[in-house]
């Protein structure tokens, strides 16, 4: 389960609305849209103030091992890995490996730092080649490129 969907059940099981977890922890109404959407993941001091609000651990918010990760049947893309589906594929936070990308640990892809957030690029071809996979060939999905 993603954090976007577990932070909605924790909404939920706390019986608030956005706007009042909002209120709670100075976190602004458009930002808890984001992370209800999906399109991003708090940083960790926002992260502890949400589980705070809300009565949860941290690490509640996040899928464990036994978890089925979004996008691990997903297939690569040609351009651009989205973070959560490369992260997905390593078996790992999409969270631990923003900060990766941010610290150039990657082989596969890098961050850039904007006036505002983070820009994240994941190269298809090197992770396929990071984590093993090998792209199905032309001639066998019957392909003429």
């Amino acid at each position: 389960m993603s954090y976007a969907k577990r932070l909605e059940r924790a909404l939920i099981e706390a019986d608030l609305k956005a706007a009042e977890l909002s209120r709670r922890t100075g976190i602004s109404k458009a930002c808890l849209s984001q992370y209800l959407s999906g399109v991003s993941i708090p940083r960790e001091d926002r992260q502890e103030m949400i589980a705070d609000a809300l009565g949860k651990e941290r690490d509640w918010f996040f899928p464990q091992k036994t978890d089925h990760m979004p996008g691990t049947d997903e297939e690569l893309p040609e351009r651009r890995v989205p973070v959560y589906l490369a992260a997905a594929k390593l078996g790992i936070n999409p969270q631990a490996l923003r900060l990766a990308l941010q610290q150039k640990r990657c082989p596969f892809g890098f961050a850039v730092k904007t006036e505002k957030s983070w820009i994240y690029h994941i190269s298809p071809a090197q992770l396929r080649e990071y984590i093993g996979i090998k792209k199905e060939s032309s001639a066998a999905t019957g392909d003429p490129r």
